[in-house]
């Protein structure tokens, strides 16, 4: 991972840890985002993050691979995400996402 893979990942935990009583990690954000954490004090910090991150700063978590469209997606559904400008983006594109075929990749030329 480059430098600016973590600076990405930093920028969005600082904007959702920034109005919060306690501060939530790279790590446990991550591990929310991915299904592996479910415990239902973290649920405002998922909403968060679509609601406040920029949506540019998501599109790098996925570009720096840190998580996919359909983790994302994924997370919307399991933490109830609702009514944020990135959540519709974010179905968009996990939508473009399950439309590759296996073996194509982000990069892969028409």
């Amino acid at each position: 991972m480059s430098r600016s893979a973590f600076e990405n990942l930093t920028a969005a935990v600082t904007t959702i840890n920034t109005p919060m009583p306690i501060r939530i990690d790279e790590g446990t954000l991550l591990a929310c985002l991915k299904g592996e954490i479910s415990e239902r004090k973290w649920r405002v910090y998922v909403q968060a993050l679509f609601d406040e991150v920029d949506v540019s700063v998501l599109h790098s978590l996925v570009i720096d691979h840190f998580l996919t469209f359909g983790d994302l997606l994924k997370a919307i559904h399991t933490w109830h995400v609702t009514e944020s400008e990135n959540e519709r983006w974010v179905r968009e594109m996990a939508s473009f996402e399950v439309g590759r075929s296996h073996g194509e990749g982000a990069d892969f030329a028409r």
